[in-house]
């Protein structure tokens, strides 16, 4: 059955139809009758902004109407009126993002050089602005409109044309820019971002064959020809530092690689930068393959980059669902090429300080397969890891890594329902409900915060409405002293209900209310209820846990 389209509601004081129209494919689009009537409907209670509760809102605003404005002290004017209408839209919705647009004020030309222009204070003015809602508001984001702009060029951008027959500013370019940035944005709201990108090697990270060319013969220096390399090498590294992790896909020979890595001057990645490195000459799709398992991450979190077409042929037929993008021409394009693939598939709403952290999470796991590998059994490498788990309600600093952890968690998820921070928030503020975040650690390191359970309480006990878990620590049995915590606080209620809702990608949880001792009481092969009997639950004993903290 298809998902219904998410609502997305776009005010702006331009007409802004054939933006709608490119956005309708995808999204079902609310926008105001009217021409410029946005601020009405952001200080109107009874509004369709208000009434149609959209998933989304995008508010933007262009400068062209500024070449109108007769003087400063009316561009203020006009200014002040939009913060205002800009106020209420982000006081009355805390529950949906919204993305403010940044500005481009066309004002008026015709003044002698001498004369004061207040272009670039209204749009840095304007800019604080939004920046101050985005850092108080956890749900508000900014689209940098001006941006775009300035990477086109306002001549290739506008349209006078378009201005004077439909008071749509935008040339076909300019509007093409805009909805896929848009488009872009709602991506990073609704979609699973990419978790992993598997590079080459060989004319991808540096210029030339490291097995034919030698340490000295490749390409990558931070001048010249080998700057392009070393740029590019940086970006990846500014998207690794954000949470997302880099692989090596390599056709290659282990030690040269090894020595390029460890000892180019000019190297911009390191070995720790890497969370998994397949060098050898096997099918780079196979490679793929392994590294899902290894890291525990479906081939839809995957994607690869590669200079030579056969091998981005190769991949898209052994994994279809890993991103294989186009590898440009010229070389030198490589950064903006990066800056796309950040743009398009990985960049996020907000980078928590969990997702710096991600790489060594990921490095450790790989120390953790190694202590599985001499345990005698499961319970021998839990207790080998040390392991410790804390369990707790929600506290208002964990608020945002438990919304994206709802927002992405997709394996170990058995209803995967998606909450917002302020969603969260209110089911946390409840005092019938309760959210519990968990964490663990081992003697490898602090995993940070790995589940979230969110629990709906009733007369007839308490539901288990949200049950999620990071799919790095799956395996270890962390579940069994979860809903053994929770049974054992709850016992007064005397019923705990669970549900299952089958998706394409938690099937490994599709029995985990029955492992657990659930009894199910409705639903066969699709959504299942299960039902505990908490009334005379008997605590169970963990004792290959190191400890185990639990705080109702």
């Amino acid at each position: 059955m298809a998902c219904a389209k998410k609502k997305i509601a776009l005010l702006s004081n331009i007409t802004v139809d054939m933006v709608a129209a490119k956005l309708r494919g995808k999204y079902d689009v609310y926008i105001p009758d009217g021409f410029d009537t946005w601020v009405q409907e952001t200080v109107d209670p009874r509004s369709g902004f208000y009434s149609g509760k959209p998933d989304a809102a995008i508010i933007l605003l262009d400068g062209t109407e500024a070449r109108s404005w007769k003087n400063r002290a009316e561009a203020w004017e006009r200014l002040s009126l939009w913060k205002q209408a800009l106020s209420a839209a982000t006081g009355n919705i805390t529950d949906i993002p919204i993305f403010l647009t940044t500005i481009d004020i066309r004002e008026n030309r015709i003044k002698a050089y001498s004369e004061r222009k207040y272009r670039l204070e209204i749009e840095d003015d304007w800019y604080q602005f939004i920046q101050g809602k985005a850092e108080e508001k956890g749900n508000v984001y900014i689209i940098d409109l001006a941006d775009v702009i300035a990477d086109i060029g306002r001549e290739q951008f506008y349209s006078n044309k378009m201005w004077y027959m439909s008071s749509m500013p935008y040339s076909r370019d300019g509007l093409n820019a805009v909805a896929a940035e848009i488009e872009r944005a709602l991506n990073a709201a609704f979609t699973a971002r990419k978790k992993v990108i598997a590079l080459d090697l060989d004319n991808t990270l540096w210029g030339g064959v490291i097995g034919e060319d030698g340490l000295d013969g490749i390409e990558l220096s931070n001048h010249k020809e080998g700057q392009r390399y070393y740029d590019f090498q940086r970006q990846f590294l500014e998207m690794k530092e954000r949470g997302i992790l880099l692989a090596i896909n390599s056709k290659n020979n282990p030690e040269d690689v090894e020595t390029a890595i460890r000892k180019h001057p000019f190297m911009v990645l390191r070995e720790d930068d890497f969370v998994s490195s397949k060098i050898n000459w096997e099918n780079k799709a196979v490679n793929l393959k392994a590294m899902e398992t290894d890291l525990n991450i479906t081939e839809g979190g995957f994607l690869f980059i590669d200079d030579n077409p056969v091998e981005r042929e190769t991949v898209k037929g052994g994994c279809p669902e890993t991103a294989v993008p186009e590898f440009p021409d010229d070389t030198a394009e490589l950064l903006p090429f990066a800056e796309k693939i950040w743009a398009d598939y990985c960049r996020p709403l907000r980078v928590l300080g969990e997702d710096r952290k991600k790489t060594d999470l990921y490095r450790n796991e790989e120390k953790r397969r190694q202590e599985m590998s001499v345990s005698l059994n499961l319970e021998d490498y839990i207790a080998r890891l040390g392991m410790t788990v804390d369990i707790h309600r929600m506290r208002e600093d964990e608020l945002d890594r438990v919304a994206q952890l709802c927002g992405k968690t997709n394996q170990f998820n058995l209803t995967t329902r998606r909450y917002t921070a302020a969603q969260v928030r209110a089911l946390a503020e409840n005092p019938d409900n309760a959210v519990y975040a968990v964490y663990s650690s081992d003697k490898y390191g602090d995993n940070g915060l790995i589940s979230v359970v969110i629990l709906i309480g009733s007369e007839c006990g308490v539901k288990i409405d949200t049950f999620l878990m990071s799919c790095r620590v799956m395996g270890r049995k962390l579940e069994d002293v979860i809903i053994d915590e929770l049974a054992w606080h709850y016992k007064d209620r005397q019923k705990m209900t669970g549900e299952y809702v089958p998706t394409e990608k938690n099937a490994p949880v599709r029995d985990l209310y029955d492992r657990l001792g659930f009894r199910l009481v409705s639903g066969q092969s699709r959504d299942r209820i299960y039902e505990l009997d908490t009334s005379e639950y008997k605590k169970k004993s963990f004792d290959s846990y190191k400890e185990i903290r639990f705080k109702g």
